[in-house]
């Protein structure tokens, strides 16, 4: 098989999810279409039929990366690659395919397309390793991070070439079998938020190749909950404090080592 997709769903309707599953069950290069009903709460998924179609339900919740493990860890040899892919995601047809063509001509351990959202505009699905001090300025402190997102969300880069970046947006990453022998999964510490960016620096950290391809735009209508519901905003303050209690506060000499090589090696526009 060429592309597992992992879809995670948490009292999601069939409406929420449609164009999604639309788009993802016409790829031709999408062998199967895994569903995770995180916490069995979509008892709709029960009438759900389709050839590509499988249904993993987990009794509990325990969080976007445990959702998307459970794929994983049963289709970890089967595929050539896992598509971890957010329920608020829709392409044209062939947009997958592309990626995987670019995927497999590169070798790549870990990468993402163009990342829009439904007004055309650029989404930076593309980022560097935060730093405590950005995270804080960008999520409390807004009008101040002007500056601090341009660099941070390789807002100078030419976006029609490919290029390496340390942190690739969960929204829909392309992860291949060779990496993920090597990383395993996401880190189940971490509930919502941030899992990708501990996911991508793992694999850049095993020597896999970590990469933005220009050839395939997909749209996604983020959310960003974390700014209109408190609930949210804790599980990313906590996702927070257990990056940084991994990786380093403030002494972090591989995140200044990759962030480096990232803006040495951005191409810039003409």
């Amino acid at each position: 098989m060429k592309i597992i997709a992992s879809l995670v769903l948490y009292k999601h309707t069939y409406q929420d999810v449609e164009e999604t599953l639309h788009s993802l069950f016409y790829e031709e290069s999408i062998s199967k279409v895994v569903i995770v009903d995180n916490g069995a709460c979509c008892g709709w998924l029960a009438t759900l039929t389709h050839e590509k179609l499988e249904i993993i339900t987990l009794p509990v919740n325990r969080g976007f990366g445990a959702g998307h493990n459970a794929v994983l860890q049963r289709y970890r040899q089967a595929a050539e690659f896992i598509l971890i892919c957010n329920p608020d995601i829709a392409f044209n047809r062939g947009e997958v395919d592309k990626l995987y063509a670019f995927s497999v001509r590169h070798q790549t351990g870990l990468s993402i397309p163009k990342v829009i959202y439904p007004d055309g505009s650029l989404q930076h699905g593309c980022k560097l390793l935060p730093s405590p001090y950005q995270l804080l300025i960008r999520r409390f402190v807004s009008r101040f991070s002007s500056n601090i997102n341009t660099e941070y969300e390789l807002r100078n880069a030419d976006y029609s070439q490919a290029f390496f970046a340390p942190s690739l947006s969960g929204c829909f990453m392309l992860l291949s079998r060779r990496a993920l022998a090597d990383v395993v999964g996401f880190d189940t510490r971490f509930f919502l938020y941030l899992e990708d960016v501990d996911l991508s620096r793992r694999v850049c950290q095993a020597q896999h190749l970590v990469s933005y391809c220009p050839e395939a735009v997909v749209i996604h209508e983020s959310q960003r909950r974390s700014y209109r519901d408190f609930r949210f905003l804790l599980f990313h303050m906590t996702s927070a404090v257990r990056y940084f209690n991994k990786w380093g506060w403030f002494s972090d000499q591989q995140r200044k080592s990759l962030n480096q090589r990232c803006l040495a090696q951005l191409p810039n526009p003409k």
